[in-house]
């Protein structure tokens, strides 16, 4: 019995070893000074290698029975339309006639694609934490792990100011949307509908909130796709006036309407237009 305990606890020192070995050597790979810039850059969008540590980790963060763990209540078609409708941002609505006007259809078009190239990569990455660690706190957990503690407590208090600064935006959008149809009713009575709503939903927890996400998002997208039908069908005149558009607004006021500062006012719009693209990492752990 005294052999076999001895021959036990030395193949658990052996594994110990050997996975401190390979924790170290996993280390060196990933912060070996002597690599210059541009290799580290090359190597840093290769998948790390996954340790013991990390799979114990996931056990401890994930479990569904543990008091820190959350209740995964959301299915696939929610977190699928709260990807699609968190893409089409209020800015779309709102500012994207206005960032026309000002910028042009070129300098709209270059906005637009550079600020959705941006954020296709990021959401990629984003994508693939959350599905190795989909944890509570989202971006905000995984910079702690994975740069620093502080950034981590940072990027979490920013964004919850942003979401707080953001709030009150989208219900004022929210009361011009519906003033634009009717302007008897006062626009701060619309806000307070809203945000009477909005209460409502967050009192039926996780699920509810999906269910409506999943609904509004799908009538996001049906309005998106009825205003690219409706712009076709006025470029080729058919409108109250039956007039022909076209190019039009290419020559004139041109393709960018005022310079530089117009494709600067267009980023800002854009940037605004694609917000809540972070949605679907906060509820994929959920």
């Amino acid at each position: 019995m005294t052999t076999r305990l001895s021959i036990v606890e030395a193949d658990n020192s052996w594994h110990a070893s050997t996975d401190d070995i390979r924790a170290e050597i996993i280390n060196r790979s990933y912060t070996d000074p002597k690599r210059n810039i541009f290799q580290r850059i090359i190597d840093s969008f290769k998948r790390a290698p996954s340790s013991k540590n990390i799979s114990i980790d996931m056990k401890e963060t994930s479990s569904e029975g543990d008091q820190n763990g959350l209740h995964r209540t959301l299915k696939n078609r929610h977190l699928q339309m709260i990807a699609i409708g968190g893409s089409i941002g209020t800015g779309l609505f709102i500012g994207s006639g206005l960032a026309l006007a000002n910028g042009g259809p070129a300098a709209l078009v270059l906005c637009f694609v550079t600020i959705g190239c941006m954020l296709f990569n990021v959401c990629m990455a984003l994508a693939e934490l959350s599905v190795v660690f989909p944890v509570s706190g989202s971006f905000a957990a995984h910079s702690s792990r994975f740069l620093d503690p502080a950034w981590g407590f940072a990027m979490g208090w920013n964004y919850g100011l942003g979401g707080l600064t953001t709030m009150p935006l989208e219900l004022t959008a929210a009361g011009l949307v519906i003033n634009y149809w009717t302007t008897s009713i006062n626009v701060a009575v619309w806000i307070t509908v809203f945000l009477i709503a909005l209460l409502i939903i967050n009192l039926f927890g996780v699920r509810g909130y999906g269910d409506v996400e999943f609904f509004m998002s799908l009538v996001k997208v049906i309005a998106v796709i009825g205003f690219i039908i409706l712009g076709i069908v006025l470029i080729f005149g058919g409108g109250p006036h039956h007039e022909y558009i076209g190019g039009r607004y290419w020559r004139d006021p041109g393709s960018f309407a005022n310079g530089f500062k117009g494709v600067c006012s267009v980023f800002v719009v854009a940037g605004f237009a694609f917000g809540g693209t972070e949605l679907v990492g906060l509820a994929a752990a959920k």
